[in-house]
């Protein structure tokens, strides 16, 4: 009897290391964070970044699925926890307009993206930087507001 449950305890315990693991950041809705001009100057002159998004919205369901909103796209796909940061694997991306879904904006579609976007857990929120395919960089902060 000892020797099954010293058998069986390590067994649970890594189970529970992976639960644990894999909830270190929050299911639930995560909304953009407004950025104030001092945030703004700041980041530009000392990190070069020169796009600021807003209207973002970000769902992590407990099944490791995703919803990502922006202000023009919908992407869906699953996520999962690395180190301290959460990685966005997308599997659709597509307009939130349904004229632009059925005819494209100049005859172009979303991409799904070939690589997964990483968030960094920062503890107050997740943040998200983005190099464009021209070099320049954009970024957004999310922060947790509904389970």
């Amino acid at each position: 009897m000892t020797k099954r449950i010293i058998l069986i305890l390590p067994i649970l315990f890594f189970l529970n290391c992976s639960v644990q693991a894999k909830r270190a950041v929050q299911t639930g809705k995560y909304s953009y964070i407004k950025w104030t001009q001092l945030e703004v100057a700041w980041l530009s002159v000392t990190k070069g970044i020169h796009h600021f998004f807003v209207g973002s919205e970000l769902i992590l369901n407990p099944d490791s699925t995703f919803k990502y909103k922006t202000c023009g796209n919908l992407m869906t796909g699953y996520w999962k926890c690395k180190n301290d940061s959460l990685l966005l694997l997308a599997k659709t991306n597509r307009w939130r307009s349904d004229s632009l879904n059925k005819y494209g904006y100049h005859g172009k579609w979303p991409k799904v993206p070939a690589n997964p976007f990483v968030l960094v857990n920062k503890v107050k929120y997740l943040e998200l930087i983005e190099t464009f395919d021209n070099g320049e960089k954009g970024i957004q902060r999310l922060k947790f507001t509904v389970p």
